[in-house]
C-alpha cells in the first residue's frame, strides 16, 4: 500500500512538473508573439509619424541595403540602383531611417557632408518610384520618404508582365514606323522650312518667351496645344475635354484631385 502511494505521489509530481513547463512555454510563445506584433506595428509607419531627418546624426553611409529590402526586391524582380552611386547612397540612408522624411535642405546637407557630386541633390531622393519601390512622391509637397511596409509603385505595376501584343518582328516593324515618322517630320525637314510658332495659342504675348521653333508638321496642332518646347505639348482645355470624351486619355482619381488643386491655386494667384 505504501509502495503504491509512493508511486502515485511520484506520478503526481511528474505531471505537475510537465504542466508547469508547458505553461512556461505557452507564456514564452505568447511573449514572442506579442513582441513580433509590436515589431510589425513599428515597421508600419504612417505619414503623420514621419519626422524630418537630422543629417548631423548620420555618421556613415551604409555599404549594404537592409535584408528585408533586398528580399522584397528579389520577390518582385526589382533592380534598385547600385549602392555605390549617388542614387544608391541616398536610397540607403532613406531605408535606414524609416520614420524620417527628407526635404530639399536636408538633401543638400547630405550630399555636402558626404561629398556626393550632383547637379541637384533632390534628384537622388525623389526618383525611386520609377524603378519600382513605392514612395510618397506626388502625394505630399516638401517631403520625401519610402512607404512602409514596402510596396510596388504604380510604374512598376504597369511594367510587370507587360508584353507587346504581337510577335517580335511586328514590334520591330512598329518601332521602325515611329522612327521613320520622326525622321521625315523632324530630322529631314530643311532648316529653311522651320517656322516660329506661338507656344500658347491663347496668349497675346508676342515676345520670344512665347515663341518656339516648329517644323511644318506642327501646323496641324495649331490652336489645340500649348507647347512647352518643340517636341513637348499639352492640350488646351477644349482639346483635353474632347480627348477625355473619346477616352484618348484617362486620369486616376488622385491625378484629377491634383489637377484641381493646381488650377484652383493658379486661378487664385494669377492676376489678369
Amino acid at each position: 500500500m505504501i509502495c503504491k502511494l509512493t508511486q502515485n505521489k511520484k506520478l503526481m509530481n511528474f505531471f505537475q512538473k510537465r504542466t508547469t513547463l508547458y505553461l512556461r512555454k505557452m507564456t514564452s510563445i505568447d511573449e514572442l508573439s506579442s513582441l513580433f506584433q509590436k515589431q510589425s506595428t513599428i515597421s508600419e509607419v504612417s505619414p503623420s509619424e514621419y519626422t524630418l531627418i537630422n543629417v548631423s546624426e548620420i555618421d556613415e553611409i551604409p555599404s549594404e541595403y537592409p535584408i528585408d529590402f533586398l528580399k522584397f526586391c528579389a520577390e518582385n524582380d526589382l533592380k534598385p540602383p547600385n549602392i555605390t552611386t549617388g542614387n544608391g547612397k541616398a536610397l540607403s540612408v532613406m531605408l535606414r531611417n524609416k520614420s524620417c522624411y527628407w526635404n530639399r535642405q536636408t538633401c543638400d546637407e547630405f550630399v555636402k557632408k558626404f561629398d556626393i557630386q550632383t547637379r541637384d541633390s533632390i534628384q537622388l531622393f525623389n526618383k525611386h518610384s520609377q524603378w519600382g519601390i513605392q514612395t510618397n512622391s506626388g502625394t505630399e509637397r516638401g517631403k520625401l520618404y519610402i512607404v512602409y511596409p514596402y510596396s510596388l509603385s504604380n510604374k512598376s505595376k504597369m511594367r510587370k508582365n507587360f508584353k507587346f501584343d504581337g510577335t517580335n518582328d511586328e514590334k520591330n516593324i512598329e518601332i521602325e514606323k515611329i522612327k521613320n515618322t520622326i525622321k521625315c517630320d523632324y530630322v529631314d525637314v530643311p532648316n529653311k522650312d522651320w517656322q516660329l510658332g506661338h507656344k500658347n495659342p491663347g496668349a497675346t504675348d508676342n515676345t520670344c518667351n512665347n515663341l518656339v521653333l516648329q517644323p511644318p508638321i506642327q501646323g496641324k496642332y495649331r490652336d489645340n496645344y500649348i507647347f512647352i518646347d518643340t517636341l513637348t505639348k499639352f492640350p488646351v482645355p477644349k482639346k483635353l475635354e474632347n480627348m477625355v470624351d473619346k477616352k484618348e486619355v484617362e486620369f486616376t482619381y488622385e491625378q484629377i484631385l491634383q489637377y484641381k488643386q493646381l488650377f484652383c491655386r493658379l486661378a487664385n494667384t494669377t492676376s489678369f
